[in-house]
């Protein structure tokens, strides 16, 4: 080729390039003057004094190019698949799904990676690009208020239902109900019925009573309870609030974290991020506040070896949000509860409030070496392979309730703070002719030591005195000192007092637990405080006979 044609062919070549070029840097520009490039992405120019402007085309272009981007609590995350980890008391396992906060350096990558950013620059007198400025993203997440992303009310990885039936089984985000549904494809599943009917709720139920056949249940009612929990699995993050499970068996190895490692296969499709409470109620704290935040969908409380209460668990049960304050954080966040909270423990104790908000799976193989025992299948093994059947299953039994028109359950009383729970989980169980799932937990009650030391004393008490009334002080002085009553309802009365006041009696601790049980009913018995003369300085109390 001749140095002509050399030439010819290296102009031809420019020419082409600059075409290319020009491509590229074409603009559309559309009607209210907001501009585009070919691939769709917005033009930002950061023009000084332009700052709202710039932030509200960069929520725009969050909101048209990043999925994986939301509103919650007051803060924008991402939902990640952690990697296996054991750390804060907190074990997960690979793939389990949490909530990524994002900061003004996170922002900074995805608000560069959804916009075209640019800048003028002078010395060419034009625009030339660049990354956004990382305050500009920080002046976004200022804001604290973004309604141009959608607002996350939780991640699902298993088809549920809403409260009026609608079945969200699609993956992806669903707007009704600010759920986003993360999910691979399950063996054996496909849609219930949009109406089952009672047979079909009945093969069903049948379903989920093969899968825990071989646990041995102290009785049928706890059995219920293992079918309400995978039900409750499923329907939480619908649900405003939802009972704790406890599982409980006297003997290590019966069985009880197979029943908990149940309700998050079925759930999520892996075994449960597993809490450990810590050696007080202040740690317990902390560690239940980290994975509320990080929104763990079925947290395991496993081998509980002191007793269970608290607050917040008390909250979590009850309280459709929470006020937690992030670690390093100035400010108090409303955090969804709509986790999956399950207990485990050999003879585990449940004390104080918590007890009304618990539903109770007790379990008993009756033998000294329970994890010698044989089986017929790897249980486990079972719900993996099954899970698509069973999560059919399990949503075939409230759709088929509600199908039916919500029908009363002759004997059941409602259920104060868990109304959609008894609706969607209690009631259709017992439609079907099952025990109640929470007959079981009706036990608590009895085994309540504050429960028996009121019992106690007000017996002994109206037994000493009728209903006179007395001050703490006298009360105390006459369990302690011999005289003014008879030495049985003395020796009554002391011991009644030795185990309210922690083996410490004194006026101070007794008043004290006199104010917190002011006017509670226990077995026909009240205390009740006496009408003040206008000169005694000292509450007097006395015991009214409700019966």
């Amino acid at each position: 080729m001749s140095d002509l044609e050399n030439r010819g062919a290296a102009a031809l070549d420019k020419l082409a390039e600059k075409k290319t070029r020009r491509k590229k840097n074409l603009r559309l520009v559309k009607p209210g003057g907001e501009t585009f490039d070919p691939a769709g992405k917005r033009v930002i120019p950061h023009d000084p004094g332009k700052l709202p402007e710039i932030l509200d085309k960069i929520g725009l272009a969050l909101a048209e190019h990043c999925d994986n981007l939301f509103s919650y609590t007051g803060r924008l995350v991402r939902v990640y698949a952690a990697q296996e980890s054991a750390s804060g008391g907190v074990h997960r396992p690979r793939g389990a799904l949490i909530l990524h906060p994002v900061d003004g350096a996170h922002l900074t990558e995805l608000a560069t990676a959804a916009a075209v950013h640019e800048r003028y620059d002078a010395r060419s007198e034009g625009y030339k690009p660049c990354d956004c400025p990382r305050r500009v993203a920080d002046a976004y997440l200022a804001r604290g208020n973004w309604p141009e992303l959608r607002p996350l009310a939780g991640f699902i990885e298993a088809p549920t239902i809403t409260l009026d039936g609608r079945l969200i089984h699609e993956p992806g985000y669903d707007s009704e109900t600010g759920l986003f549904l993360a999910f691979a494809a399950m063996p054996g599943w496909s849609p219930p019925p949009t109406k089952p009917t009672l047979a079909d709720a009945m093969a069903a139920l049948n379903t989920l009573l093969s899968l825990v056949r071989e646990f041995p249940f102290v009785l049928e009612e706890d059995c219920v309870a293992v079918v309400a929990g995978i039900i409750t699995g499923l329907l939480r993050r619908v649900l405003p609030a939802a009972p704790l499970l406890a599982v409980t068996a006297p003997t290590p190895g019966t069985g009880k974290t197979l029943i908990a490692e149940t309700f998050a296969i079925i759930a999520t499709g892996r075994r449960a991020s597993v809490l450990s409470l810590g050696h007080d109620d202040a740690e317990a704290e902390k560690r239940l506040a980290g994975v509320l935040l990080a929104g763990d969908a079925v947290i395991a409380l496993d081998n509980i070896e002191r007793p269970l209460k608290g607050d917040l668990l008390c909250q979590v049960a009850t309280q459709q949000f929470v006020r937690l304050r992030p670690l390093g954080a100035s400010g108090m966040l409303s955090i969804p509860t709509h986790a999956l909270m399950v207990a485990t423990g050999n003879n585990l104790s449940i004390v104080g409030d918590l007890k009304r908000r618990v539903a109770l799976i007790r379990m008993d193989a009756g033998e000294e070496r329970p994890e010698q025992r044989t089986f017929t299948r790897d249980h486990l093994e079972d719900v993996f392979a099954r899970r698509g059947e069973l999560v059919r299953a399990a949503l075939t039994i409230p759709l088929a309730y509600l199908a039916a028109g919500s029908p009363p359950v002759d004997g059941m009383h409602p259920l104060g703070g868990f109304e959609h729970w008894d609706r969607m989980v209690r009631r259709p169980l017992t439609w079907l002719g099952l025990l109640d799932p929470l007959k079981a937990s009706d036990g608590l009650r009895e085994q309540d030591p504050d429960l028996e030391g009121m019992r106690l004393l007000l017996s002994a008490w109206l037994d000493a005195f009728q209903d006179t009334p007395r001050t703490a002080a006298d009360l105390v002085a006459a369990g302690m000192n011999v005289g003014e009553i008879e030495t049985t309802k003395r020796q009554a009365l002391h011991d009644a007092l030795q185990l309210v006041c922690n083996e410490k009696p004194n006026a101070r601790r007794l008043g004290y637990w006199l104010r917190r049980h002011k006017n509670r009913i226990v077995d026909g018995m009240q205390v009740k405080q006496a009408e003040g003369d206008g000169h005694a300085k000292v509450a007097r109390w006395f015991v009214l006979n409700c019966g």
